[in-house]
């Protein structure tokens, strides 16, 4: 039997790649084929295609923020949604927050609700709903819609969700019951951190350039006065490209007339401190500390850390700002009954904290 989700109730469908990245805010140097890139870098010219928005594709293949990104989703999505009333658990607990209808478990649900936060700010849940109970319709399922399926439009002065199913189907309005819209207190990192991506994206660029190439500028310099052609200089300097490239590069043979002088040559330590700094910066975007990055801290003789203590931190001062959102948008009493809150069972999954349990 094939599980049916909302989305395939409402008539919007689930695509193949389902969990694709999002399309949305996609650049012109995406890697879709060299031909567009080249028609984009001719029309735009090298300087604005430059300060082009990056796609989430091209973020999560900057080694930190897939460090930094599947650290708050795998710890995070991991731990249970509870309701509760006061310092109990209600009971029975609200279906929607531990199970689905459709294909997309609510692991999964999180997953991606918090790489929308992570990468935009922001993410959405569309909601289903059962008969009235005592004058509400309670939550029955709840499935997260891709990010590049839906969107703020202006309709009659009024500020509605639309969607649109696939990215490009027609447009279809969410009425404020069929919602639940999470705004995390960060304008998402593809909005506030392009200039740091495309340092690192750069870094990364230049450390594997330094890798074929360790030293970075070659001069053929001819000590004779011996007459070459433009076309006998232009393969004379591809042999020394090709010949660089290759594991051997290291080794080779100037012809007579011809000495090799080298410039540029640069410390292996800035590679690493600037791999390092790009961490630590993407780490202060997301409020995670250096050291859950396999990054450096600058510590004074006076200040003495444990990777024990860090790990604590991490629970207890970093992750609320991804969870503390979640739970007070689920808390509202369009999701849960006046009086009832929802909150993440942390101390369940997570032996790392110290002290007693705490509900709420």
């Amino acid at each position: 039997m094939v599980s049916v989700g909302i989305l395939d109730v409402l008539g919007l469908g689930r695509r193949p790649d389902y969990l694709a990245q999002p399309a949305q805010l996609a650049s012109p140097w995406a890697p879709e084929g060299n031909m567009q890139s080249i028609v984009w870098s001719d029309i735009l010219g090298a300087e604005l295609l430059e300060n082009m928005p990056l796609t989430r594709a091209e973020a999560i293949g900057i080694p930190a923020v897939s460090k930094a990104r599947n650290l708050i989703v795998s710890t995070v999505s991991k731990w249970p949604l509870y309701a509760l009333a006061g310092p109990a658990r209600v009971d029975p607990q609200p279906t929607f927050l531990y199970r689905t209808d459709g294909a997309q478990s609510p692991y999964t649900r999180m997953v991606w609700t918090l790489d929308d936060g992570i990468m935009y700010g922001c993410s959405l849940w569309l909601l289903e709903r059962g008969n009235p109970v005592d004058g509400r319709r309670p939550i029955t399922d709840a499935e997260r819609v891709p990010f590049d399926w839906w969107e703020f439009k202006q309709i009659k002065g009024v500020w509605r969700i639309v969607l649109r199913p696939g990215g490009t189907g027609p447009e279809r309005v969410v009425e404020d019951h069929e919602a639940a819209l999470f705004d995390f207190p960060f304008e998402g990192l593809l909005n506030i951190g392009l200039r740091t991506l495309r340092g690192a994206r750069d870094q990364e660029r230049a450390w594997v350039g330094r890798a074929k190439n360790p030293v970075p500028v070659i001069n053929l310099k001819r000590t004779e006065d011996t007459e070459m052609t433009d076309q006998e200089v232009a393969e004379e300097v591809q042999k020394w490209a090709t010949a660089r490239t290759n594991p051997n590069g290291a080794i080779g043979s100037t012809p007579v007339g011809v000495q090799l002088e080298t410039f540029g040559e640069v410390a292996v330590d800035l590679m690493i401190e600037g791999r390092n700094a790009v961490r630590t910066d993407v780490g202060s975007f997301l409020n995670v500390r250096a050291a859950m990055l396999d990054g450096t801290i600058g510590v004074d003789s006076l200040t003495y850390t444990t990777s024990e203590g860090e790990r604590n931190a991490f629970y207890e001062l970093d992750l609320p700002f991804w969870t503390d959102p979640i739970e007070a948008r689920l808390s509202l009493d369009d999701i849960v009954p006046r009086g009832q809150r929802t909150r993440f069972e942390k101390y369940e999954s997570s032996p790392a904290l110290t002290g007693p349990e705490v509900k709420d």
